[in-house]
């Protein structure tokens, strides 16, 4: 069984024209699992990075599907880009805990 969702479901987060985009307050831990959730990290990597359980850091994307009304972390971190909440500049495509 996969778990991954099909391209098209995204269309559901993306505003169309016209349409007001929900702006959701993020707390600086809640941006950084988005941004470490971009680059691929699991509940269990993030709650590593961030010295804390992997409880919090569901916790903390509980919090955001709430803030965003979305069913997934994924459609959560389309919608956090396209309203800007999170900019592409923030996200360092390298990772903060990559090596040079």
């Amino acid at each position: 069984m996969s778990t991954h969702q099909p391209l098209d479901s995204f269309v559901y987060a993306v505003p169309r024209r016209g349409d007001s985009a929900p702006s959701a307050r993020l707390t600086v831990k809640e941006k950084q699992a988005l941004i470490w959730c971009y680059q691929g990290k699991t509940s269990w990597e993030i709650a590593m990075i961030q010295n804390c359980s992997v409880s919090t850091i569901n916790y903390h994307f509980a919090n955001i599907r709430r803030k965003f009304a979305v069913n997934s972390r994924s459609t959560a971190l389309l919608k956090a880009i396209e309203t800007g909440v999170i900019a592409m500049a923030e996200i360092d495509p390298r990772g903060a805990h990559e090596p040079d």
